[in-house]
């Protein structure tokens, strides 16, 4: 009973092996450029193989089985074996000996050859397919790359793009490159394309994806100088507090560049400064030098990365050249001033150029600190100048605060009125009534003097 199943089951081997033999056929080519098979596919019914080889090459197909017939069935040789010389391109077919299908072989010359496709576009690295879109923005970065099959040696590469001033490539003969997307593009959303060519330019594949760039609105830019009366010498340009517009990628989306240009009144360019940033960071200031005194106009520009623009235009002053060089002091006080009466009141200027003496007048006379004042509300005359290499002052500048003096600090709101019998706070111009730290250091050293002529004085009475 044994042996009968055992003699069923290899009568069952032998009927179904050659069909199984012949639905897996197998193809070498020797002199081709590639022994094994470049590529097979089936659809079920038909098989498909083929090979590389150049031109006049001596070619050999071996079968595992059957015949081969040429493209117009005619038969080339009644072995498994195929021998020929290679042409531009060749196909034959293996049949099996009661002459069915086996494979059909494409022998393709490598200046025709084109490698199949492995991949489809990929953008920054995410791989996108026939019918799909890509939105970028308009100056964006792109990253274009696509993958391919091996077998063929001689093919050109070619990235383009439609319309063709919609986005640049930096290497358009590479399976990858960069893409830049025009910084001003307005036109109709564009098609990126990459085609395989052969060497012959006889055959080619191609593959393309739709770019929809999103406009980039315009940044706000802010602009600040240190002061609307600058120095002749320099002055800072902030743009602190600017912002970028609307893009494709707001995250991505940074302040790449700033500028700056200064013109006299006659609008003439004495100046210009810029700086370019390639990442997210604190907006440096500019330094502007005008050389002289006048009125100028600042032009300041912000452009984001992905080109946008906004433009701002300042009226700078320029203050008058002091005898050695410098301007007048700049005096910064924090006002209002509310000090409680009975406890030091704190005058300071704040900010100021450490270069500048500074005194303080109140009712026509110099205060010494620390200052104390009585109720009420009082004005207090601070002067501010420089001195020259012969301890002259010059550049002499004045303002005047307002202090008020309460009971308590809670009661800083509510102004007490000042006496009627307060002697009136001095207006006259303090260059002719006060003197600078060199008579104070004069009057110092005279004082011993006096004494000793007053105590000889009294001697000799």
């Amino acid at each position: 009973m044994l042996s009968k199943t055992i003699v069923i089951f290899w009568l069952v081997m032998l009927l179904f092996l050659p069909i199984a033999l012949a639905s897996l056929p197998t193809v070498s080519c020797i002199g081709c450029e590639n022994r094994k098979a470049g590529e097979i596919t089936t659809d079920g019914t038909n098989s498909w193989q083929t090979f590389y080889a150049k031109e006049g090459s001596r070619i050999v197909l071996q079968g595992n089985s059957g015949f081969w017939e040429d493209e117009n069935r005619r038969c080339v040789s009644d072995i498994n074996s195929w021998s020929f010389v290679a042409k531009d391109n060749d196909r034959y077919v293996l049949k099996t000996a009661s002459g069915d299908f086996y494979v059909t072989i494409n022998l393709v010359s490598l200046s025709s050859c084109v490698p199949e496709w492995r991949s489809g576009i990929k953008i920054n690295g995410d791989e996108y397919g026939k019918d799909d879109t890509r939105e970028t923005a308009a100056g964006e970065e792109l990253s274009f790359s696509v993958r391919i099959g091996s077998g063929c040696k001689n093919y050109r590469v070619e990235w383009s793009a439609n319309p063709p001033l919609a986005v640049a490539f930096d290497n358009s003969r590479s399976l990858s490159t960069k893409g830049y997307v025009a910084k001003d593009y307005s036109g109709k959303n564009p098609v990126v394309k990459i085609v395989l060519i052969s060497e012959n330019g006889e055959r080619r594949r191609e593959k393309t994806i739709n770019l929809i760039v999103k406009k980039n609105s315009a940044p706000a830019i802010k602009v600040r100088v240190g002061s609307s009366i600058a120095s002749y010498t320099s002055f800072e340009v902030s743009f602190e507090g600017s912002t970028t517009g609307r893009s494709g990628d707001e995250d991505g989306d940074y302040i790449a560049e700033i500028e700056a240009w200064l013109k006299d009144a006659n609008g003439k360019s004495v100046g210009h400064s810029r700086r370019t940033m390639d990442r997210k960071k604190k907006l440096p200031a500019l330094s502007l030098t005008p050389g002289s005194v006048g009125q100028y106009t600042l032009t300041a520009t912000i452009t984001d990365r992905y080109g946008a623009t906004d433009t701002a235009d300042v009226t700078v002053l320029v203050t008058e050249k002091g005898d050695s060089g410098r301007d007048k002091p700049l005096l910064h006080v924090m006002e209002p001033i509310n000090c409680v009466a009975g406890e030091f009141c704190d005058l300071s200027v704040r900010g100021a150029d450490k270069n500048i003496f500074t005194e303080y007048f109140y009712q026509g006379k110099k205060m010494v600190k620390p200052f104390k004042f009585p109720l009420g509300d009082h004005e207090v005359l601070i002067r501010a100048y420089y001195l020259d290499d012969n301890g002259r002052r010059k550049n002499v500048t004045t303002k005047t605060i307002r202090v008020h003096v309460a009971t308590d600090s809670n009661s800083n709101a509510s102004a007490i009125a000042e006496p009627a019998n307060m002697a009136p706070i001095a207006r006259e111009d303090p260059t002719e009534t006060q003197k600078s730290p060199l008579d104070g250091i004069l009057a110092i050293i005279a004082l011993p003097i006096a004494v000793w002529r007053a105590r000889r004085k009294i001697m000799k009475s």
